[in-house]
């Protein structure tokens, strides 16, 4: 049988090409694909249902210690020791330093006697039992303060501040009362009549000192003598008139 030259292009070449060689090349591609696949599979079915005769891996989880210890300490680095004398005398000063202590009228005790003052006997007797009728019922005290009047009698309402040392003499809250106005009722006659007889029948005043708030004192005073050796006396008492 005479064999018959095949062209590279002719028609009965490629349809043998497709009919022989492709085919065997597809089945060869897709078996290996599916080998593959088969492969995958097979691991995948031993990570989802692990075979029980195989020994299994355990995975501990590893804790990892921090070796180094944690603080809140700061290490402060002196330069020097003149540098670490000034931080000890910065941590123990006052801490109120440079602030200006304010010493409201409400908790200030108002000095009302001199050191050593001799309190005349009119007023001792008067201030023995006698209060003063408020909110709170308080007792009356002795005043006896060296007082230059210079010819002037009873202070104004700032000197008055001064003398009885009030914080703050030129802002002090100080009315000037009349005997009569202040005691209508007549319910301290007998501090007004130690207060007169104290000072001779010189004139009495009842001086409104506001302490804050709600509470005031009273002062009843006259004075005694003249000039520079005079002195303020009476009595004075605490009020709460809410």
């Amino acid at each position: 049988m005479t064999s018959i030259p095949l062209l590279k292009r002719s028609v009965i070449c490629r349809s043998f090409h497709q009919s022989t060689i492709l085919p065997a090349l597809t089945t060869s591609a897709s078996y290996r694909i599916n080998a593959l696949d088969l492969d995958r599979r097979d691991q995948l079915k031993h990570t989802a249902f692990p075979n029980p005769s195989r020994p299994q891996t355990r995975y501990t989880p590893c804790i990892v210690h921090n070796l180094r210890g944690f603080t809140t300490t700061r290490t402060l680095n002196m330069a020097s020791d003149d540098d670490y004398m000034a931080f000890l005398n910065k941590a123990n000063e006052d801490p109120s330093k440079g602030y200006t202590k304010a010493q409201t009228s409400s908790k200030q005790d108002f000095k009302a006697t001199d050191d050593g003052a001799q309190i005349p006997a009119a007023i001792q007797e008067a201030t023995k039992d006698s209060f003063y009728v408020s909110d709170a019922d308080e007792p009356f005290v002795p005043v006896y303060l060296a007082w230059d009047e210079g010819g002037k009698g009873l202070p104004d309402e700032e000197e008055f501040a001064t003398l009885i040392h009030h914080p703050e003499p030129a802002n002090a809250q100080i009315e000037i009362l009349d005997p009569a106005d202040w005691d209508s009722q007549g319910q301290y006659k007998a501090i007004l009549d130690a207060a007169q007889k104290a000072g001779k029948g010189n004139d009495i005043r009842v001086y409104r000192v506001s302490k804050g708030g709600v509470k005031v004192e009273y002062w009843v005073v006259t004075t005694e003598g003249k000039g520079a050796s005079a002195k303020l006396v009476g009595a004075k008492a605490l009020a709460v008139e809410s």
